[in-house]
């Protein structure tokens, strides 16, 4: 069989071995790097936000459309320093565990037992504290905790839509204890070098395997070319991050993006992302996931414009009796086929008046997300669930917050980037 540029399998090895799977704002992400900005940053923020919506899918399971009524993304965020910004800490709980028990719909994405459906993450979502020095010659940082791994691009509830991309678990690391090494000899460019745990959670409440903190690693080179556009380049080996055990497949994870955040124009934002997941056995690759997007953003007064192209592939697991669930931690080392996704997504936003310091928008998100298999013969097709390979999704939402949310997020001390890549997007949480 001729490799897709994709996916990358052997039939032999497949059928032996597959995928295991506020208060006044001034925080610690999107600072630039000078010394009278960091004796601002003595201060904290607290901002809460939620995204109440409605999602028509269609079809959704055998034929038939789904509507659904839930709130997303619901999370509270601390960020602050102290001492010049000497200390930097991040906080952030998700409560999706009670909001969104069973996942959001969205055609296309998989990861930790829930397929075609998002699942709701952890509820201590972040909590870093970073130390920064300047030493001869370089600006250095280090931050532990639980929090993004420093590979890939950013969380995508911190990106213009409220729909998450199919790629998420391709193109970032998140919800891990971490220990992160970063370096800044340059103003135009940032080195980070990290380790964690590579077990993903089990459920929204359990606690990281402690035992394997340590088993993985990641580096990210960054640089800022220009003021307004950051480029980065990272690499992950992650230790069997589908078994507890670490018993499973290991993931060797490549990333590279760029982002762009022009000012004074009608176009405020735009991302290409490209990322790639290998997995191996015992050293030997058997597959590979890739996937590449953009994303871009556009605004006027009160109303914004987004855009989404993406293009990612995906194993297709054994479902459960609930045909959105699969087996978490897999039973066996097997898979039932790779499948290409195409989504193509619009949102059109309005900021609604701001009172005191609350603010919110309305929007609608659509998408049409296609499946296609990359594998024959094809032991289970997307259609055979959804019963069609194209679904739509029509999302009509609130979106509301108090106080004022960072711009960015999985950046960490003096890795975090310079001012006019770190803009606020014109978003309702970034007011």
């Amino acid at each position: 069989m001729a490799p897709h540029r994709d996916t990358l399998v052997s039939m032999n090895a497949l059928t032996r071995v597959s995928l295991a799977l506020a208060v006044p704002c001034t925080g610690m992400l999107g600072q630039p790097h000078d010394a009278a900005h960091e004796s601002r940053t003595a201060r904290d923020s607290l901002a809460a936000m939620v995204t109440v919506l409605t999602t028509t899918v269609s079809p959704a399971l055998d034929g038939r459309a789904r509507t659904e009524v839930l709130a997303t993304q619901p999370m509270v965020v601390l960020r602050g320093a102290r001492w010049n910004g000497a200390l930097q800490y991040a906080g952030m709980a998700n409560f999706e565990r009670w909001t969104m028990p069973d996942g959001e719909p969205v055609a296309g994405i998989w990861g930790e037992g829930f397929v075609d459906r998002r699942h709701p993450h952890t509820v201590l979502h972040e909590a870093m504290a970073t130390g920064t020095a300047t030493l001869p010659h370089v600006r250095a940082s280090l931050s532990l905790g639980r929090g993004v791994v420093p590979f890939g691009t950013d969380d995508p509830m911190l990106r213009p839509f409220t729909k998450y991309p199919a790629n998420h678990h391709l193109a970032q690391s998140m919800e891990r204890i971490v220990a992160v090494i970063a370096a800044r000899p340059a103003p135009w460019l940032a080195v980070e070098v990290a380790t964690f745990n590579g077990d993903e959670p089990l459920s929204p409440t359990a606690a990281p395997q402690w035992g394997r903190v340590g088993d993985s690693r990641a580096a990210r080179a960054t640089l800022w070319p220009l003021p307004t556009l950051e480029v980065q380049a990272s690499v992950a080996a992650v230790r069997s991050p589908e078994f507890v055990r670490a018993e499973g497949l290991d993931h060797q994870k490549q990333s590279a993006s760029a982002r762009w955040t022009p000012k004074g124009k009608l176009l405020t934002y735009a991302l290409a992302e490209w990322a790639q997941t290998g997995e191996a056995i015992g050293g030997r690759q058997v597959l590979t996931y890739g996937t590449a997007l953009l994303e871009t953003l556009a605004r006027s007064n009160t109303w914004t414009l987004a855009l989404r192209a993406e293009q990612t592939s995906r194993p297709e697991d054994e479902r459960l009796l609930d045909p959105f669930r699969t087996s978490r931690p897999p039973n066996h080392l097997t898979i039932q086929g790779v499948t290409r996704w195409r989504i193509a997504t619009v949102q059109v936003a309005r900021v609604l008046p701001a009172t005191f310091r609350t603010h919110a928008s309305l929007f609608v998100e659509g998408a049409r997300a296609a499946s296609s298999p990359l594998l024959r013969p094809v032991l289970l097709d997307p259609r055979n669930i959804s019963g069609a390979n194209v679904a739509w999704h029509v999302t009509l939402g609130l979106r509301a917050g108090l106080g004022s949310m960072s711009a960015r997020a999985g950046r960490y001390g003096v890795a975090a980037g310079d001012a006019a890549t770190n803009v606020s997007l014109g978003m309702t949480h970034d007011h």
